[in-house]
């Protein structure tokens, strides 16, 4: 209570004021002047001291008090300075948070990464990484009420990247056109390169592969590895010699076009038609006998024999077998289309059998684990439209890390209601767009993580 409060607060225990003081306090240095006669002091008429405003304050009998100036607190201000530092603690709480939340997320998703690229032998490090999870969940849960929380793909420093593609086609359409342009966009944004693995066989594909990097859908320091070209050996910078004409002394040649001749015997019979590229190297020869196809040798881009097919007698359309060449001319693989025989045999230079097997899905998983891929901490992304990509998942065992492309929401329908339910036990997915990120994350019935692919400016160009 102030100074003035108090003075306006009759004290019960003291009665009036002005009552309470009318005695002369009997210690005090001043009395009042009688001249010694007491009469004098009955005669004269009491004479009563003006009223003190309230503003002189309150007085002992016998002193007299000045008004004093009420000093203010030494820190007036104390409060604002709390409330500043508490608002300066909730600050720090909150970024605090943001920081906590974005750290587990991150460790979250190399948790996951952990599962997803672990071997099936690994069990302890599969243990330690479920575990760290569980861990992580808890703490997202006890400062965020919750661990739905979809992780960003976490993109490992020392993995290789791979974009699989069934077939490099030299005239891709807009949607795995737009596919490569992302993924190389958002692995250079983190200083990666994606590499690519084609499985079809195509003597055109390392040319392809350069338009490709020309057309800024692949980086220039990544290289291709396409399926044929490594089991022929083609990647190998071996000796070659083109191949000739198989030609007897009464073989006669008939020109048909600038490219294309034909070889005919003394009686006049179609023995060979033979088809040059622009170069003039050798490109087809198809073998005839008694009007008949027999054969049709396949040659590459430098005139090396690479294939030879062999036609059904009965049905000139029907190949039942397929020889792959080396470049040095051994055979390394067979494929049979009859039922007497595996449909794939893999042989060593030494014409020894290595391996048989019985579709293109087990010679590509084959391929990529025990040799192209062999030793190599391999990240693959595919599209789910990808006939292949079923197959590629079974990669997974061995340690590989395969992500699933979403370009649209319309793609694989089967494949995308598995990847949601969890049939395929997918972790990490990349979305072609946040409307496909979106639409992911809200029918997932599993935790996986999502990821938007990098945007792609498209260039505007002036009518």
């Amino acid at each position: 209570m102030s100074f003035f409060d108090r003075k306006k607060k009759d004290s019960p225990d003291t009665g009036n004021y002005e009552q309470n003081n009318m005695a002369p306090y009997q210690g005090s240095q001043f009395q009042p002047d009688f001249n010694n006669d007491p009469q004098q002091f009955q005669q004269q008429p009491q004479q009563q001291a003006p009223a003190e405003p309230y503003s002189q304050g309150p007085e002992m009998p016998g002193y007299y008090y000045e008004e004093q100036e009420v000093p203010e607190a030494e820190n007036a201000d104390d409060w604002q300075y709390t409330e500043q530092n508490l608002e300066d603690v909730l600050d720090q709480t909150d970024s605090l948070k943001s920081k906590l939340r974005h750290e587990l997320l991150a460790e979250r998703s190399y948790s996951n990464h952990i599962l997803r690229s672990a071997g099936v032998d690994d069990e302890d490090m599969r243990d330690n990484a479920a575990a760290k999870i569980k861990t992580i969940n808890d703490s997202l849960r006890k400062w965020f009420d919750t661990d739905e929380m979809a992780n960003e793909i976490f993109l490992d420093p020392n993995r290789n990247y791979f974009i699989f593609t069934d077939h490099l086609t030299d005239t891709p359409d807009h949607h795995v056109e737009q596919m490569w342009k992302q993924i190389n966009q958002t692995l250079s944004e983190k200083s990666l390169i994606a590499n690519a693995i084609s499985v079809s066989y195509d003597d055109h594909a390392n040319q392809t592969w350069i338009d490709y990097q020309n057309e800024g859908l692949a980086n220039n320091s990544a290289y291709l590895l396409n399926m044929y070209n490594d089991l022929q050996d083609r990647n190998n910078n071996v000796p070659i010699t083109p191949a000739e004409v198989p030609f007897e002394e009464d073989y006669h040649v008939e020109h048909m076009a600038d490219n294309k001749d034909r070889i005919l015997n003394s009686d006049s019979e179609l023995i060979m038609e033979v088809s040059r590229d622009a170069d003039q190297n050798l490109q087809v020869i198809r073998h005839y006998k008694s009007g008949k196809l027999l054969s049709r040798d396949i040659f590459d881009v430098n005139g090396v024999i690479s294939a030879t097919q062999f036609y059904d007698h009965h049905d000139p359309n029907k190949v039942v077998r397929e020889n792959f060449y080396r470049q040095d001319g051994t055979l390394v693989m067979i494929k049979s289309y009859t039922e007497n025989e595996p449909l794939i045999q893999l042989f060593t230079p030494g014409n020894v059998l290595i391996n048989t097997f019985e579709s293109d899905d087990e010679l590509i998983v084959w391929w990529l684990k025990h040799q192209a891929l062999r030793q190599v901490s391999a990240t693959i992304f595919v599209s789910i439209d990808s006939k292949y990509y079923k197959e590629l998942l079974n990669l997974r065992k061995s340690g590989f890390e395969i992500i699933p492309v979403v370009m649209t929401q319309d793609q694989n329908a089967k494949s995308i209601s598995e990847l949601l339910n969890g049939t395929d036990k997918i972790t990490a997915v990349f979305a072609g767009s946040d409307k496909v990120n979106g639409y992911l994350n809200k029918n997932a019935k599993i935790k996986m993580d999502i990821s938007t692919l990098s945007d792609i400016e498209t260039p505007v160009y002036k009518q």
